[in-house]
């Protein structure tokens, strides 16, 4: 007889914790300048954070939305009306339509195989020969670009078991400084390059909440050049932390040669990768011509007219029509069966409908967070400001979900805005969006930090503390004097 599972006592407390604030907050009489309705949305939106940072995502979702339609927010629309309406406002916009679309294509550049070549092309470089710090560099930048393109957990599977097998094969064993930074780094890696678009994953969360909440649009180059740049900068830290204050013992790689990554020859690529990775290419690159282009030539007026679900939709009709062996090359309910992510699209509409109501005037919610917040973040320098902000988006983001915490920190950047007239809430908005995927410290700072402190058999909570600090204290760091800055040039 197979035994029962218990569930944890401690769920049971979060959601009993979750559910307390999203049900008896709305009764407490409304704390002005907060509305009554302002109250149940403050208490519904809250709740979903604490319960997708400790529970789950999906039904936190839902309930959160539901109770949002009940509240009264939109108007004379009442009943089941509101509800129709609130769940046509979250689940219908062209976010959650861009987002599903960009989940089976960028779902569809793992499942064809197409990472196990990127991956070898980083790796088979000479440079790397007998240099061991440009072999890890190179090693985590495959991490880094390859959980921008597709998602951090790919990384982390592919590239975890290729880095365990080449550390032993030197000779170096779990506990060794140079075995678990190596691991530790791939997370880290793929950490930074997470949110290197802003039209896919959890960045697209944190993206279109700010464009909801100020109606204004990121530009798509900037964005990703400014990702580039700060991830690059973090990742260079990174090997620096490792050279100059972890200083492990990597004498034993100075005999790696590309030799130890070509052991296993690929063969070469099929139909359906070279059409993947062609249209990928292609997609990111239509994406960005917009921005680099006169808005006259009739190229820029088809791409603005087709928009981002327009060139995703094209992209996934080419791969369904071109053929290999009879079959299409984009296998589409395959690829959804096995990439689509039902948290992050519950999450999506959730947390991006939540932020909106949280900053609507209808709430009051704007004026209490100026009011209540002033003694802390008001009439300060604006350097102390910006510290403040991003201290405190790492610090939450390190027990809290990441996107939820973002779209938390992003009213109160608004809120503040007449005060700090010289701080762009644009350029400080993209800084904590990158900031707020710095996060290991703990299981809870991500899915993939879970996955990191699962890893027993090759790293212990001690040393990804022991890494993961002075990484936290660095990005502040870097952010704050570096990041900002760049960002209120770059952001214009």
């Amino acid at each position: 007889m197979s035994e029962t599972k218990k569930t944890p006592v401690m769920l049971w407390v979060n959601v009993a914790i979750g559910l307390s604030i999203m049900v008896l907050f709305p009764m407490l009489p409304p704390i002005a300048p907060i509305t009554k309705v302002g109250m149940s949305v403050m208490g519904a939106f809250l709740g979903m954070v604490f319960l997708w940072s400790t529970v789950e995502m999906i039904w936190p979702s839902m309930l959160g939305l539901l109770l949002i339609a009940l509240s009264g927010y939109t108007g004379d629309v009442v009943g089941y009306a509101a509800l129709k309406l609130v769940m046509k406002e979250a689940f219908g916009s062209d976010t959650m339509v861009g987002l599903t679309f960009a989940m089976i294509l960028f779902g569809g550049v793992e499942y064809v195989g197409c990472t196990k070549y990127f991956i070898h092309f980083f790796m088979t470089r000479k440079i790397i020969n007998g240099r061991p710090y440009v072999m890890l560099f190179m090693f985590l930048l495959s991490s880094l670009l390859l959980a921008g393109l597709t998602n951090p957990i790919a990384s982390l599977l592919i590239l975890w078991p290729i880095g365990a097998e080449l550390m032993q094969e030197f000779g170096y064993q779990k506990g060794d400084k140079a075995f678990y930074s190596v691991i530790v780094g791939v997370m880290l890696a793929a950490a930074f390059g997470q949110p290197m678009f802003p039209f896919k994953g959890a960045a697209m969360i944190v993206v279109s909440a700010y464009e909801k909440m100020t109606s204004t649009q990121v530009p798509v180059l900037t964005y990703v050049a400014y990702n580039l740049i700060m991830s690059m900068l973090m990742l260079l830290s990174y090997l620096g932390i490792l050279k100059f204050v972890i200083r492990p013992d990597m004498t034993a790689l100075k005999n790696v040669t590309t030799e130890q990554f070509e052991k296993t020859k690929l063969p070469p690529m099929n139909r359906k990768q070279k059409g993947f990775m062609i249209t990928v290419a292609a997609y990111i690159i239509v994406m960005i011509l917009p921005c680099v282009l006169p808005t006259s030539w009739l190229l820029v007026k088809t791409i603005n007219r087709m928009g981002i679900i327009g060139i995703n939709m094209t992209c996934i009709i080419i791969l369904m029509l071109l053929r290999e062996n009879g079959e299409p090359l984009l296998d589409f309910r395959g690829i959804a069966k096995k990439s689509f992510n039902w948290n992050t699209y519950m999450l999506v509409a959730a947390a991006i409908f939540g932020a909106n109501a949280v900053s609507n005037d209808i709430t009051g919610i704007k004026p209490f967070l100026v009011q209540s917040l002033q003694p802390f973040l008001g009439n300060k320098p604006d350097i102390v400001f910006v510290l403040l902000i991003l201290g405190f988006a790492l610090i939450t983001t390190n027990f809290a979900n990441n996107a939820g915490m973002a779209v938390v920190i992003l009213p109160v950047i608004i809120a503040f805005a007449e005060q700090y007239p010289a701080i762009p809430t644009v350029a400080l908005s993209m800084a904590v969006i990158m900031m707020v995927f710095v996060a290991v410290l703990t299981p809870a700072a991500s899915p993939w930090a879970g996955m990191l402190f699962g890893r027993k058999d090759l790293v212990s909570a001690k040393e990804i503390v022991s890494i993961g600090l002075p990484m936290c204290l660095i990005a502040l760091l870097f952010y704050v004097l570096i990041g900002f800055p760049l960002a209120k040039m770059m952001f214009v």
